[in-house]
């Protein structure tokens, strides 16, 4: 057993804490020219919001993957599923992550299904850095319900709103949780978040003035 392990499970003051020093576990910066940037999280938890304002910053594209399913349909993917089923979406949606993992140099929005598919989660993780928007079920709610847009989506289950997204999150959070590199809290402002992803990946100073940060994976 390491020092480390063993400190962990011999320490006998229960209310002992790990002491973390600034620079302490410092990384390369993250180059986006050689990755790209992957936004990953249930409907309505804002990851186009968010993407579009960090691909602002980067002056790169941002690239979501339900507008170019939608593009490549010549409709939308409430008439998509409706015709054809879900089995077709998800089929589309691999081919349009394939698509946006081809090239890095940009930020992608992915739908929030994609994770259900192994081949998705592989190719982001192979292809670039993986920020999980996670968020309540009560922040999702308020959201679906606020935007004109959602009732443009298809239902997931058969279900009321409010026990559809709890249902999906259960699904979900475990892939959400085991593909991601670091964790974004949603229901922070968009600037903040913009901060938050450019503070893990190395290129922006942590503000140790602030006492809610991002959950980073390391």
């Amino acid at each position: 057993m390491n020092r480390f392990i063993s400190k962990k499970v011999t320490v006998e003051e229960p209310d002992a804490t790990m002491i973390f020093r600034p620079g302490q576990f410092r990384r390369a910066p993250f180059r986006l020219e050689e990755k790209n940037i992957y936004l990953v999280g249930m409907r309505a938890s804002g990851k186009t919001t968010v993407g579009k304002a960090l691909a602002a910053v980067f002056g790169c594209d941002f690239t979501d993957t339900d507008a170019m399913i939608v593009k490549t349909a010549g409709e939308s993917i409430d008439s998509l599923v409706a015709r054809h089923g879900w089995e077709c979406f998800r089929e589309m949606e691999k081919q349009a992550l394939a698509e946006a993992a081809g090239l890095p140099g940009k930020v992608v929005g992915t739908g929030g299904g994609a994770v259900l598919a192994e081949e998705n989660r592989r190719q982001m993780e192979k292809t670039g850095v993986i920020f999980y928007l996670a968020a309540d079920a009560a922040l999702l709610v308020r959201r679906l319900l606020a935007d004109p847009q959602s009732a443009q989506r298809p239902a997931l289950t058969a279900l009321e709103l409010h026990d559809e997204v709890v249902a999906v999150m259960s699904e979900r959070e475990p892939l959400y949780m085991a593909c991601m590199d670091h964790m974004l809290q949603a229901h922070r402002e968009v600037d903040q978040l913009v901060d938050d992803i450019l503070v893990a990946l190395g290129l922006r100073e942590w503000d140790y003035t602030q006492k809610e940060r991002i959950l980073d994976r390391y």
